[in-house]
């Protein structure tokens, strides 16, 4: 995943390095000087932005996908009082990941849309199985808001 986002990142590092104020790296290039300040606070974004997919990686790889769709189920709760309907959520995800994952490949985009549909196309479906909430999820979610206080304070 980080092979996929390093033009991301190099675009995000030049980007802050070329427009941040401060002092500049090679003086007598002028206008055409990166600054040390933006070198640095780049280099924090990109670092930031590498743990945030590396810990997206990990957590593809070591979860199962109704185990991830029904934590992102239960992390949408708050957001019922705003009128997000969570189970229209977890149902589009989990059969959009479904879809993605048995779709075949054409070899151009363009055969894609002419090919027709199969024959099972009808209405599918989905059953998010529940879990129990257990002392670690807890734990988990106190550490990473904790985190988040850190960072932000």
């Amino acid at each position: 995943m980080l092979r996929r986002t390093r033009w991301l990142m190099v675009v995000l590092l030049l980007t802050y390095a070329y427009t941040m104020p401060g002092t500049l790296l090679w003086p007598p290039l002028e206008w055409a000087s990166p600054t040390l300040e933006g070198i640095r606070l780049g280099a924090l974004r990109v670092a930031r932005l590498a743990l945030m997919i590396a810990g997206l990686g990990v957590l593809l790889a070591t979860t199962i996908r109704p185990r991830l769709i029904y934590g992102l189920y239960g992390l949408a709760r708050p957001l019922v009082w705003l009128g997000f309907d969570r189970r229209a959520f977890a149902v589009r995800l989990g059969l959009t990941l479904d879809y993605v994952e048995h779709a075949p490949k054409p070899a151009r985009w363009l055969d894609a849309l002419r090919a027709p549909l199969p024959d099972d196309a009808g209405p599918d479906t989905y059953t998010l199985h529940t879990e129990r909430w257990q002392g670690c999820d807890s734990a988990v979610i106190l550490a990473g808001l904790l985190g988040v206080w850190i960072v932000l304070a």
